[in-house]
């Protein structure tokens, strides 16, 4: 079998699978077309000032400026005076499905920036979407605010009302700054979200992402040293949030010599005291001598600077968008160091929340299974990667087109949310 010019072998078993279970369900269900949303007007608008007098719908709404992004189906600044809302939804692809993802609020330096993280965080989830076969597409939203300082219930409430309004063509979720209690105040005025702390959702899916992240840093080092065993492997991790630090828990248990670094001193001595761990600055992380690297706080981190200070053999981490530009895993691999893409270790939380849709309800024991089994999808990465001399980026990259070229996995049932009986709040 031949991928754009690429050859395959046993693996393509692996490509097949969700082809013929997708297959299947067309001829049970029929097919179900998703429309792509239309190209939208001018760049301008993302620095333009607010309006001072809104349509008479803004009053009640927040404020949508479309931002025309080449390759990318909608990007929308969202705005709210009353409520000190400045946001960005980014839509990038709906083949497969509407866009999940979550909501990152963070203090960015000015909207450009967030626009950028967006942008890449968007259309890293349709990756991610495509290689779980989760029948969703990519999407994601940033909320420009800090989290302690200026994070408000009026503002998450808005935030809501403009997730409402895009009808269901983005679901959001937690992420970076926005906890579980943060989305039970967005699902105040919206249905469209997931991830709720309640009988009928899914709950914080950081514990998912984290053990997929787990079952990842396994699978590098199965790569490595042809064993899984992570008893007496150095693996040094960068962030001890939500993520990292269940992470943390998992390979001490595993056996594994840590090697931690917080930007939060308090968290990072707590962490260090409770596993023996040693502790290292921001700055020596990356530098470390280590089997395995887990990056788990802001992405961007690996450029042509931080490359060269490596001592690491793997990257295996949670944090998103970890290559600063896609040529940077090719530049890993001449150096040697095996990466494990982030948009495939990382996507255990959302096999997670994207269960609790499904129309016979949530069950933990479904994503459990697939997240466990984000190993053997790495190993098929790996080898897909080597038969083709490609960086194991290019070979996700390669796979999730393929997916969503043809179709597979694209849902034909309509998400289910079983928490939209309860009352929506229109109003403040």
């Amino acid at each position: 079998m031949i991928l754009k010019g690429k050859k395959f072998s046993v693996m393509d078993l692996f490509l097949l699978r969700g082809l013929i279970s997708y297959v299947a369900r067309v001829i049970v269900l029929g097919s179900k077309n998703i429309s792509s949303k239309e190209s939208i007007m001018s760049s301008e608008l993302l620095e333009r000032p607010l309006k001072k007098h809104l349509p008479t719908e803004a009053v009640t709404s927040p404020h949508f400026e479309k931002i025309p992004v080449k390759g990318y189906e909608q990007v929308i600044r969202v705005t709210d005076q009353s409520a000190k809302l400045d946001a960005i939804i980014a839509i990038h692809n709906t083949t497969l499905g509407p866009a999940l993802g979550g909501v990152r609020i963070y203090p960015y330096a000015n909207v450009q920036a967030a626009l950028d993280d967006v942008l890449r965080l968007s259309k890293g989830m349709t990756y991610k979407a495509a290689i779980a076969e989760v029948g969703f597409g990519g999407g994601k939203s940033v909320i420009i605010a800090d989290p302690q300082k200026t994070k408000t219930p009026e503002l998450l409430r808005a935030f809501g009302r403009a997730v409402e309004k895009l009808a269901g063509s983005y679901i959001c979720a937690e992420d970076m700054g926005c906890t579980t209690e943060d989305v039970k105040i967005i699902r105040q005025t919206t249905k469209y979200v997931v991830g709720l702390p309640h009988v009928k959702s899914s709950g914080d899916p950081g514990p998912f992402t984290a053990w997929g992240v787990f079952r990842g840093i396994q699978s590098v080092v199965k790569r490595l040293y042809k064993s899984d065993s992570l008893e007496g492997c150095k693996i040094a991790v960068q962030g001890l949030g939500n993520v990292g630090g269940n992470l943390v828990e998992h390979l001490f248990w595993a056996g594994a010599d840590l090697i931690l670094s917080d930007l939060d001193a308090a968290r990072l001595e707590r962490y260090a005291k409770k596993y023996r761990a040693k502790t290292v600055s921001a700055a020596e992380v990356l530098r470390v001598e280590c089997d395995v690297l887990a990056p788990c706080a802001m992405g961007g981190v690996f450029n042509d600077a931080t490359i060269a200070l490596l001592r690491c053999k793997a990257i295996a981490g949670a944090a998103n968008n970890q290559l600063l530009s896609d040529v940077h895993a090719d530049v890993l691999k001449e150096k040697g160091v095996l990466y494990a893409p982030d948009f495939v270790i990382n996507a255990g939380g959302l096999l997670n929340v994207a269960e609790e849709v499904e129309d016979e309800g949530y069950t933990p024991a479904h994503p459990r299974y697939k997240t466990h089994h984000i190993y053997d999808t790495l190993q098929a990465i790996y080898e897909i990667a080597d038969k083709n001399r490609e960086s194991t980026h290019s070979a996700a990259v390669s796979l999730a087109d393929y997916r969503l070229k043809y179709g597979i996995g694209r849902r034909v049932i309509p998400p289910t949310f079983h928490h939209s009986a309860e009352p929506l709040s229109v109003g403040r």
